[in-house]
């Protein structure tokens, strides 16, 4: 049986140059493989679908609050939507912008969307989601964007108006 003073006075553990080394291996690895994950243009129609569910949920919102109906008017041809009353006039509000009716998204004109398209809006065979006063859908349905081959589709249930997003 070996005493103190024959056990090598190594400790264990690794040293500095072995975690830089590996530190250094997983950043050249996480360089060349994170890009081919994400695409160009990936986080901007991932985005683009969070911007559309977050709208329609205000939309929603708002509908209840207000007591009014509120209605998203989708226009596939114009890459854009908006949000309107039942009259058609554009809802406008003070944390968006300091403009009047200012709640239009347009995917030509906002740079955190470039190349981003509304491929097909359907709710009963119209492009326009509305929420009555209960925050309830008349007609549930789809959105449809696309950027390069990457879809992702927006779906709002006719009943409850609960949104769900899933990638095609």
């Amino acid at each position: 049986m070996p005493t103190g003073k024959d056990r090598s006075r190594r400790p264990s553990g690794f040293t500095l140059i072995e975690v830089l080394i590996v530190v250094a291996i997983m950043g050249i690895v996480s360089a060349m493989v994170i890009p081919q994950m994400l695409a160009a243009g990936t986080l901007g129609v991932q985005a683009a679908a969070r911007v559309i569910i977050a709208d329609v949920l205000f939309a929603q919102n708002d509908a209840i609050a207000q007591q009014q109906n509120r209605r998203v008017v989708f226009e596939p041809d114009n890459e854009r939507y908006s949000l309107t009353d039942t009259a058609g006039g554009v809802l406008s509000v003070k944390w968006k912008n300091n403009s009047a009716s200012n709640y239009v998204v347009d995917f030509t004109t906002d740079t955190r969307f470039q190349g981003v398209v509304i491929v097909s809006a359907d709710f009963a065979g119209t492009p326009t989601l509305e929420f009555d006063v209960l925050g309830a859908p008349l007609n549930g349905g789809t959105v449809e964007i696309e950027y390069q081959g990457r879809r992702y589709r927006v779906t709002v249930a006719s009943f409850t108006g609960r949104v769900t997003v899933q990638e095609l």
